[in-house]
């Protein structure tokens, strides 16, 4: 049995209470647009270093509380490829600041932050 496809008018509705209301509605909407691509391609500048191009990919998601299995991987990098799981609202909240928001094809710092103490709190290595 497959579920049938959240409506765009349904699915803001079903996320706005998550991702900052009716006052990011343009924002949340154009994020709500990237969901069904699974797949973000961006690039992390560096302060003194070459950037590194990273894919993150994720599964797809029809509900802001739904868990979301998401893959980060570096261009060149395989060893550093890096599965994550968060709610969905998490993550088109970050797609909302980064992308949408004009950082460039980069994710906001907020998920970098997030990233390296999610990995340090699970006790992997970073």
């Amino acid at each position: 049995m497959t579920v049938p496809s959240v409506s765009e008018e349904a699915q803001l509705a079903l996320f706005a209470p998550y991702c900052g209301g009716r006052e990011t509605e343009a924002s949340l909407r154009q994020a709500l647009d990237m969901l069904p691509s699974c797949r973000h391609e961006g690039e992390r500048m560096l302060v003194d270093g070459p950037a590194h191009r990273f894919l993150l990919s994720w599964d797809s998601i029809q509900a802001p509380l739904e868990l979301c299995h998401c893959l980060l991987q570096f261009e060149g990098r395989p060893a550093d490829d890096y599965r994550f799981e968060c709610p969905a609202h998490q993550l088109l909240s970050w797609l909302m600041v980064g992308p949408v928001q004009g950082v460039g094809s980069d994710l906001p710092d907020s998920f970098w932050q997030w990233l390296l103490l999610e990995r340090f709190t699970e006790g992997r290595p970073l």
